[in-house]
């Protein structure tokens, strides 16, 4: 009879592979595994930060590239629009309202989260500041067209008030519609327009886009 001693190497291997190898194999593998789902998870989250990164990056330099060629087409604003810019400038540098060239006239925007909680077209009373002063210096204006338009994120909505963002962009824009009437501005200069999520500001679905998309536009015509 022989003894485990007296068989060769390999053959002492395979013995105890027969014997008790089958169970450490498999927590071998089962830490193995443990491994590779857990680094997999790591790089998952370190690439989703990046893209994060990345994204805020684009964001940012979006902003500043519409900055810059704000400035330049101010300055080639005619001025009576340049007057309207001046008499806001306040309100512009503090963040509160962005003023562009638009097609005959200027387009002043107002970020939704001034103006309106989510999901709602009731004006807050900290916006009545920004639009009362909005509202004074387009009375002192030259009469012209003023088309509102409210803008949504592309988030759905569906409540017991609105159906769709359409509702939703369309109460906000005729809510700010009335106050300025109520300010003095003459009624048949104004329109309320909705438009929903059909004219972002810039592209992304992540919350600082949607932020910066949901806004309401007056767009002071000549």
């Amino acid at each position: 009879m022989h003894s485990d001693k007296d068989l060769p190497l390999t053959a002492q291997f395979d013995h105890d592979e027969d014997e008790g190898g089958e169970s450490s194999s498999g927590r071998w593998l089962l830490s193995y595994a443990d491994l590779i789902t857990t680094l997999m998870v790591l790089f998952l989250a370190l690439y989703a930060m990046q893209l994060a990164k990345h994204k805020e990056s684009e964001i940012r330099s979006a902003a500043q590239r519409t900055g810059t060629s704000t400035v330049a087409a101010i300055g080639k604003m005619p001025a009576v629009d340049q007057a309207l810019l001046a008499a806001l400038e306040t309100l512009r540098e503090r963040g509160e309202i962005t003023i562009v060239p638009a097609a005959r006239g200027v387009e002043i925007g107002i970020n939704a989260k001034i103006l309106f909680n989510a999901g709602d077209a009731t004006l807050l009373p900290e916006s009545l500041g920004v639009l009362g002063r909005i509202a004074e210096v387009l009375r002192a204006a030259p009469a012209g067209n003023i088309l509102v338009e409210g803008h949504t994120d592309s988030t759905p909505i569906s409540n017991a008030k609105f159906a769709s963002n359409w509702e939703l962009s369309s109460a906000r824009a005729g809510a700010v519609v009335r106050y300025l009437v109520e300010r003095g501005i003459e009624p048949h200069r104004l329109a309320a327009i909705g438009r929903a999520d059909n004219f972002p500001l810039v592209a992304g679905n992540d919350p600082a886009s949607r932020a910066l998309n949901r806004r309401v536009t007056l767009i002071v015509q000549r």
